[in-house]
This record gives C-alpha cells, sequence and structure tokens, in this order.
C-alpha cells in the first residue's frame, strides 16, 4: 500500500542539506521511451507520446525519470491488486503529476497538486482530448497525494499515480512488487540523486509559496522551510459564521 509521505519527509528534512534550488545541467538527447519495463507495457499512443514529450522538456532529467517510474510503480501496484484503469490517461497523468512544483506551472496560491492537474487540463485541451479522460487526468494528479483512505476509494487512474509516486518517494511495498523488478525499473529510469534533488525542490516550493500547501501532507514542511504566522482557526471561522447562534 501506498506509504506515507509524511514521515519520509521528515526523516529527509532532519537528514540532507538543502542547497539553493536550480534545474540539472544541459541533458543530453532524449532517448526513446521503452516499449515495457518490468513487464509493464508503456503505452505508446500520440497523446501518450506528448505527454512524454512535455514532462522530458519541462522537468529536470531526475524529475521526468521519477514520473516514469510513478506510472511504472503504479501500475505494478494495479496488477497486484486487480485495479482496472485507463492506460492512456493514468500514463498522462502520472508524466505530469508534478509540473505544479515548477515555477513555469505555479499559480499565485494553489497546491502543487492542483497546479499539476491545472497544467495537464490545458495540455488535453490543446491535444483536443474528451472530457472523460481530461477529468481521469485531472482527478488522478490533483488527487495522488491525498490520504490513502481517500485515495482507496477514487478511479483506478488516481490509485496507480498515488501508489506509484508513493511508492517511488519512500520505497514500494515487496508484497506488491518483487526486488528484481523494482530493480529493472531503477535501471530503465535512474533515480539521479532523486532524495536530495526532490527535497529540494519542495524546499524551493514551500519558500515561494508558503502558504499554498496548508491542510496537506506539505504543511508541516512548508512551515518549518518558511514559517509564516498562523492562519484563522477553527474556532475563529466557527465564531464569525453569521448566525447567532
Amino acid at each position: 500500500m501506498q506509504t506515507d509521505k509524511r514521515s519520509f519527509i521528515a526523516c529527509l528534512a532532519g537528514s540532507v542539506f538543502v542547497p539553493p534550488f536550480r534545474l540539472l545541467g544541459e541533458k543530453s538527447a532524449p532517448p526513446e521511451l521503452p516499449t515495457e519495463v518490468a513487464g509493464v507495457r508503456i503505452p505508446d499512443t500520440k497523446l501518450a507520446q506528448h505527454a512524454a514529450e512535455l514532462s522530458r522538456r519541462s522537468c529536470p532529467e531526475f524529475l521526468f525519470n521519477h514520473c516514469m517510474r510513478t506510472f511504472l510503480f503504479g501500475a505494478a501496484f494495479a496488477a497486484r491488486h486487480q485495479i482496472t484503469y485507463d492506460a492512456e490517461a493514468a500514463f498522462v497523468a502520472a508524466a505530469l503529476h508534478d509540473l505544479g512544483l515548477l515555477p513555469a506551472f505555479a499559480s499565485s496560491g494553489n497546491t502543487f497538486e492542483v497546479d499539476g492537474a491545472d497544467a495537464a487540463g490545458t495540455f488535453l485541451q490543446k491535444e483536443s482530448v474528451g472530457t472523460a479522460e481530461s477529468n481521469a487526468v485531472w482527478n488522478a494528479i490533483a488527487m495522488h497525494a491525498l490520504r490513502r483512505q481517500i485515495v482507496a476509494r477514487q478511479a483506478g487512474e488516481v490509485l496507480v499515480v498515488s501508489s506509484g509516486a508513493g511508492a517511488d518517494f519512500a520505497g514500494p511495498d515487496p508484497d506488491d512488487i518483487d526486488r528484481t523488478r523494482v530493480d529493472q525499473i531503477v535501471a530503465a529510469f535512474p533515480r539521479l540523486r532523486f532524495k536530495a534533488h526532490f527535497l529540494e525542490l519542495l524546499t524551493d516550493h514551500c519558500r515561494r509559496k508558503p502558504n499554498s500547501q496548508r491542510a496537506t501532507w506539505l504543511e508541516g514542511f512548508c512551515h518549518a522551510t518558511a514559517p509564516q504566522p498562523p492562519g484563522p482557526s477553527v474556532a475563529d471561522a466557527l465564531a464569525q459564521a453569521p448566525f447567532a447562534e
């Protein structure tokens, strides 16, 4: 099952020195995606190819590889638990799920998950994708970091992206995928110092938008990274409601 990110981020925050955020250096010519990794077929539709191109063009290489591993780990999770899903929609969502962490796709106040979902929605509109698939992609990105009790009741595409991102973040459950297949996935899309670089990316996001992740899994980390005055309390909101009692 998906591992809770909060305990892992606390461990990282206490043990990893975080330098100022920077994108990685120039990338070599992008190779073609493999057709299959660890028994999981990678969709080769035109839409999937365009989503992968956007992800590769927009993301530093470590983040692009994370997006690809997210799909592969998520697909393995879905196969293990007999979850049905639209492979094209799940792949597109996985490929684009972290765009909201990049300044080019960030709004002034939304969470990075919603910013990523909105960026994917703009891409899908340009690709003339239908409403049903667009909604499936948007939901999978926007909800990928919600509590697993909520994710467990969502569509298969949400489960693929959420479980895949969680597995790549904190490690896959060995009951879902064996070590050999994990190694094959990492060999196909190397981690490239993912822990340090991803923490760097989260730190930059929190410093740019310190209040954007309130009531999310990143709230505590953002508060520690860029302390802000507390927002209105539940008691304040209740007291200010326009009722006598």
